[in-house]
């Protein structure tokens, strides 16, 4: 199989996805230390603050982000691609079960200097997965903070509080808050289960890997 290094992540790109990384744990540190879960604590009377500033960076870095994806790799991650992105996640769970060896799609044309293919076809679910619970995440931060400001919020959540065994508005926001930084967590942890075992964690360091090639 013929291979060449390929430039594969910019700089911008890079920087902003080692700044999330570095903000999202801070934040999920901070947050736990808030809620008093586990007995952690690093901040002490300044770990809100912390949590509510790192939040904004965090923000904007998804933002930033974000746009960069819409912009510059819409072709990889477009919602035409979820169905395939599906398809592709149910053949690799049969070839974890002793199913038929899925072939790697990744590949790059020379001639065209493009990528064929340039991701995991399951990234497509990761990346929506991580956008939708990050705006979740933010909504309800930003909410629990300018309380007054999002009070129309509370009252929703103390119409449907009750089923799930909230006493207040409030805690029903939180819980939800706590629940999506829970799944965001677990979202990771795949997230980075799956970039070491398909071989590109290297490139988000340094840029360059070593593609496969379309004759």
């Amino acid at each position: 199989m013929k291979k060449m290094e390929v430039d594969r992540h910019s700089i911008f790109t890079r920087m902003v996805h080692w700044s999330i990384a570095i903000t999202g744990i801070i934040l999920g540190l901070t947050g736990l230390e808030i809620g008093g879960h586990y007995g952690l604590r690093f901040l002490g009377d300044n770990v809100t603050s912390t949590h509510v500033y790192v939040g904004l960076v965090f923000g904007v870095l998804w933002v930033m982000f974000t746009y960069y994806m819409l912009t510059k790799e819409w072709k990889w991650i477009s919602f035409s691609r979820i169905i395939y992105s599906l398809k592709f996640f149910w053949a690799e769970t049969k070839a974890w079960f002793g199913g038929p060896h899925v072939e790697d799609p990744r590949a790059y044309d020379p001639k065209k200097g493009d990528y064929v293919e340039k991701i995991v076809p399951t990234q497509v679910m990761v990346w929506w997965g991580y956008f939708i619970l990050a705006v979740i995440i933010g909504f309800t931060g930003l909410a629990m903070y300018f309380k007054d400001f999002f009070a129309w919020v509370f009252d929703i959540g103390n119409a449907i509080g009750p089923i799930f065994g909230t006493e207040s508005g409030y805690a029903f926001v939180r819980g939800v808050h706590l629940l999506f930084m829970y799944l965001f967590a677990v979202v990771l942890i795949m997230h980075i289960y799956a970039v070491t075992i398909f071989g590109v964690l290297k490139s988000m360091f340094t840029g360059k890997r070593e593609e496969k090639v379309v004759e």
